[in-house]
């Protein structure tokens, strides 16, 4: 939230005035609604004397001056001590300002409890403008859906904000551990969840980073396949299914993937593919990050139109005279 403050502030008064006179114009005198005699108010020396002068005099308005209107008057002299005539100025004092700081806040969930007897919140650091964060205490009683949560805020004068409102929605979040790894290769390989190759976790943790052995299928294998896996919770919840992100390591030939240039990446609706080995496409088939296949090519295509894919990253596998490597694309 943030609130905006005005500070008006009155110290100096600034007048311009045009005298002509004879000879040079030398000095300023001004007094505030009392004239001690001529002479003997605050005198100001003009700093460049001409016969016409045009001059800003700042004012200097005692501390004690009281709050209202008063009058300020002003005459100059000239090199032979003669004096003009007075000038007379309307000006208002304004009482001083004292910064207007943010101190506290409070808030309540759909019922308001009146000004001042919500939950509170700490404003840190107290500014006159203000945008801050603060946590909401949800009661273990509040029905679970969705409510309006409150808040306002007060200034160093008691003075309220108004209140804004937020809607939240209250649920609940119970503490879950991943305990189980899946994986398989290829879509069209998957036995659906909880039916493909399982890795139990030792130590089940909410959050991490596991490594697990892909043992190699009886008969002949090749690392052409694409690796998806998926994790489980301790509710047995599933997580979506995902491409392992380390793929490149899949490809047969690793100096495909140094020789091989997809561009450009991100793209928006065509890609490219350089290589500066003599390369003949066989096949070209990409993946959604869920596994699914959402485009495929037989041909030796080196320019591909994929303006037809949603914005997101994609999995590229090419396989080719020179071997097979996936490559991640960007669809922005």
């Amino acid at each position: 939230m943030v609130m905006k403050r005005i500070i008006l502030t009155a110290i100096f008064m600034a007048i311009t005035i045009s005298i002509h006179a004879q000879p040079n114009t030398v000095q300023v005198e001004y007094f505030l609604d009392v004239d001690s005699g001529v002479g003997l108010n605050t005198i100001l020396n003009i700093a460049s004397p001409d016969v016409d002068i045009t001059e800003t005099i700042l004012a200097d308005i005692p501390s004690n001056t009281s709050i209202g209107y008063h009058k300020l008057y002003i005459r100059a002299k000239d090199a032979s001590d003669n004096w003009s005539q007075t000038i007379r100025k309307n000006i208002e004092i304004f009482a001083p300002v004292v910064e207007n700081n943010i101190v506290m806040g409070e808030y309540f969930i759909d019922q308001d409890l009146e000004v001042g007897t919500a939950n509170t919140f700490t404003i840190n650091p107290e500014e006159g403008d203000i945008e801050q964060a603060f946590t909401a205490e949800i009661l273990a009683n509040t029905p679970l859906g969705y409510h309006k949560l409150y808040g306002r805020v007060k200034d160093s004068y008691g003075n309220w904000s108004h209140t804004f409102r937020k809607n939240i929605e209250v649920y609940e979040n119970p503490v879950t551990n991943i305990v189980e790894i899946e994986y398989f290769f290829d879509d069209d390989s998957d036995l659906e969840f909880g039916n493909n190759a399982i890795v139990n976790i030792g130590a089940p943790e909410a959050e991490g980073t596991w490594s697990f052995n892909v043992p190699y299928p009886a008969g002949n294998y090749s690392f052409d396949d694409v690796l998806f896996v998926r994790v489980k919770d301790s509710n047995d919840n599933w997580s979506i299914t995902t491409i392992l992100d380390e793929i490149g390591i899949l490809s047969t030939e690793e100096h495909l993937l140094k020789s091989t240039v997809i561009y450009p990446n991100p793209f928006q609706e065509n890609i490219k593919i350089a290589s500066t080995q003599n390369l003949s496409i066989e096949a070209i088939t990409i993946y959604d990050t869920l596994g699914k296949m959402v485009y495929k090519s037989d041909t030796n295509s080196t320019h591909l139109n994929l303006g037809f894919l949603p914005q997101g990253m994609y999995f590229l596998k090419l396989s080719s005279n020179q071997g097979k490597a996936s490559f991640k694309i960007i669809k922005k």
